[in-house]
């Protein structure tokens, strides 16, 4: 079996005393996990470490054996290359961040052509994205709930309620705990009628970001991560506080 796909790198796992498990949201196959030998310990590597941050873009040619083994990449280049992303502070932590939220809530091992354009666009966007990004990862959470089946519908009112089980605005305070109302059911609602290429002109003070993005965590968390937490948003809000 060869494969050879774009991909976007969204997490590794040590293996053995050189190896990396790559796990990819690749084009052509969905969720697909990889090993790479001989990238880790102090021989020369075909394949550089910083190849496998978290987001970048890659062009994969592995081979394996149907139903046995992970595939091997025997080839890896980045496409395009990154320019910013790992370089800035907060541009390369939202990214840690955001590959997380995609770790932990895509699933699927078939091909979306619209979910991977989606994401290929948005990847750089933020990696070339001139103005402040605070919110970047905000209104990428907001967007890709499309993609996920769970986007928020209802219509907003300023004394109304957002039902995070439900993901629906409403009238009504729901009888759980796992509801928004206020400014940060009011951000929400701000974020799903900004463009996602228009998040940097919004006024500074217009969206609560840390408390939106806690609600945006924990709406993923009861809709996608099927139990498992989502860690690196604390680390986000500190950087970006």
């Amino acid at each position: 079996m060869r494969i050879h796909t774009r991909a976007i790198i969204l997490h590794t796992t040590k293996y053995g005393e050189t190896s990396l498990i790559v796990r990819t949201y690749t084009e052509t196959s969905g969720i697909c996990s990889f090993i790479v030998g001989g990238v880790r310990g102090g021989g020369k590597s075909r394949f550089p470490a910083g190849v496998f941050q978290p987001l970048n873009l890659v062009e994969v040619v592995a081979s394996g054996k149907p139903g046995t083994t992970l595939p091997r990449i025997t080839e890896i280049q980045l496409s395009p290359p990154l320019s910013y992303l790992h370089q800035d502070l907060v541009k390369g932590t939202i990214a840690m961040f955001l590959s997380e939220v995609l770790n932990r809530s895509i699933k699927e091992e078939e091909p979306s052509p619209s979910l991977f354009g989606f994401l290929h666009h948005a990847i750089l966007m933020l990696d070339t994205e001139p103005n402040q990004v605070a919110r970047f990862h905000l209104g990428f959470m907001v967007q890709l709930s499309k993609y996920l089946g769970f986007y928020p519908h209802g219509i907003y009112s300023e004394h109304g309620f957002f039902d995070m089980q439900e993901g629906l605005f409403s009238q009504h305070r729901p009888t759980h705990v796992y509801y928004l109302e206020g400014t940060v059911a009011r951000s929400l609602w701000i974020l799903m009628q900004t463009p996602f290429g228009d998040l940097s002109s919004l006024d500074t003070d217009i969206i609560d970001n840390r408390r939106t993005l806690q609600a945006l965590v924990t709406y993923y968390e009861l809709h996608m991560t099927q139990g498992r937490n989502i860690q690196s948003h604390h680390i986000l809000s500190d950087v970006l506080a």
